[in-house]
């Protein structure tokens, strides 16, 4: 590799490193409080005026970053001792008035109003003012597009490479910077982007900083990057699940995290324009729809939560022959298949029968001779018919027909002694006959 090209190596390969949402912040130019065209001798004096305070634990000097230790102060200092390091450094810092350099004064203005915007920006992004970040980052874009479309900019790199008067730099290192700073411009943004709550605003500032539409794309993918590994994490833990009979326990994952995962994913990188994107969409559909299925086996399991799962399976899905596989088994999952009707359990059979026994001997001492049997044939025996299929039901519970005895021995024993009508003794047996075994049965008697 030629000398040449390795300096321009060199200077693409600081750009990034420092292209950061620090960028500004971090930069030895303000930490120390000094312009991007300082001369040497400048330097030099402002390091032992200011080093000479802070080592003392004096005041920090006026124009030094509030916010530096002394070891960061002198850290900023060597930084502009190494001319490679400070051409960068010049870059995303205040120039000032054009001095020699024979740059026209708006272009100046633009590359300062630039830093200053998006320093602004992305001090905002962190909560560290209370400016609202869209116009600075409107500002900021507007800016350095003309900045880097501006040849004049190029040509006071070059004059600054002269004027630095290293010979580790040259027209190769300016070469190096012009081929780097497009995507290092985007960098921070995307870190940022990348960390909010809110990823889609930030798309919309990608293109106004003059990148080509491959460019944006690439930067909408590394803004989603962190998301895609955790949805492919998420979908190796989920298949975890499944295969360790977790089943429950996946639904609630698949409902909880990965539907807002595929949400920030639309809003980034919608499956239309990312092969990535769809590509795990399907996948998230599938693993859902098998958690589904397997939940529909469980038994117990909330009819609620199947039907969420499979919701989150149609929603992630754009094929027909999986949506229609979902659509089929969301089906035959939550559809209820009627139970057999019991056996009639014997025992409540035989107190059934017993129940109505006890109305018939009480009728019996209640009744006119002549009008017993009539009453008997036409209430006590479709009575008896009626609490023998009560008993053969399912919902009829254990201990119904027990109590319902216990009920007849308290009330017939009670009313044996007393004189009756007639009719009101029909009436009391056909309650307890008719009446008593549906009462609410989830309560019992």
């Amino acid at each position: 590799m030629g000398a040449n090209e390795g300096r321009g190596r060199a200077a693409a390969a600081r750009v990034r490193e420092i292209s950061t949402p620090e960028l500004y912040r971090r930069n030895p130019f303000r930490i120390v409080g000094l312009t991007a065209v300082a001369t040497r001798r400048e330097v030099r004096e402002r390091r032992l005026r200011v080093l000479g305070v802070l080592e003392v634990g004096g005041a920090t000097p006026d124009g030094v970053a509030a916010d530096a230790t002394v070891d960061e102060v002198r850290a900023a200092f060597d930084a502009l001792g190494n001319t490679e390091h400070r051409l960068v450094d010049e870059v995303f810092w205040i120039w000032g008035r054009p001095a020699g350099c024979g740059c026209p004064l708006q272009l100046h203005r633009k590359h300062d109003n630039a830093v200053a915007a998006y320093a602004a920006a992305l001090d905002a992004e962190a909560a560290r003012t209370e400016d609202h970040p869209t116009p600075l980052w409107i500002e900021a874009a507007r800016c350095w597009s003309i900045v880097l479309r501006s040849e004049s900019f190029w040509r006071h790199l070059n004059h600054r490479v002269e004027k630095l008067g290293d010979r580790r730099l040259d027209e190769s290192t300016v070469d190096g910077l012009r081929a780097a700073l497009p995507d290092a411009l985007l960098a921070p943004l995307i870190e940022v982007a990348a960390r909010s709550a809110e990823p889609r605003r930030f798309t919309g500032y990608l293109a106004l900083f003059g990148a080509d539409r491959h460019t944006v794309s690439d930067a909408r993918a590394a803004i989603a990057d962190g998301t895609y590994r955790r949805v492919e994490a998420l979908l190796k833990d989920l298949r975890g699940d499944l295969d360790g009979n977790r089943v429950q326990a996946a639904a609630k994952r698949a409902i909880e995290e990965a539907e807002p995962l595929f949400d920030r994913l639309e809003e980034v990188v919608p499956r239309e324009e990312f092969r990535r994107t769809a590509s795990l969409s399907e996948s998230i559909a599938v693993v859902a729809n098998n958690i589904g299925v397997a939940l529909a086996e469980v038994r117990g399991a909330s009819a609620e939560l199947i039907r969420d799962v499979f919701a989150v399976a149609r929603r992630c899905s754009r094929d027909p022959e999986t949506l229609e596989a979902v659509s089929r088994n969301e089906i035959a999952a939550t559809v209820e298949v009627p139970s057999p009707a019991p056996e009639p359990s014997a025992a409540r059979v035989f107190g059934a029968l017993l129940h109505a026994v006890a109305a018939t001997v009480f009728l019996a001492l209640k009744l006119p001779e002549d009008a017993f049997p009539a009453i008997m044939f036409l209430g006590t025996v479709p009575g008896a018919l009626t609490n023998c299929l009560v008993a053969a039901r399912p919902w009829t519970t254990p201990g119904r027909y027990p109590a319902l005895l216990g009920l007849d021995a308290g009330i017939y024993l009670a009313l044996t002694p007393v004189e009756l009508p007639y009719w009101l003794a029909i009436a009391v047996a056909a309650v307890l006959l008719y009446v008593a075994p549906f009462v609410r049965v989830q309560r019992g008697l």
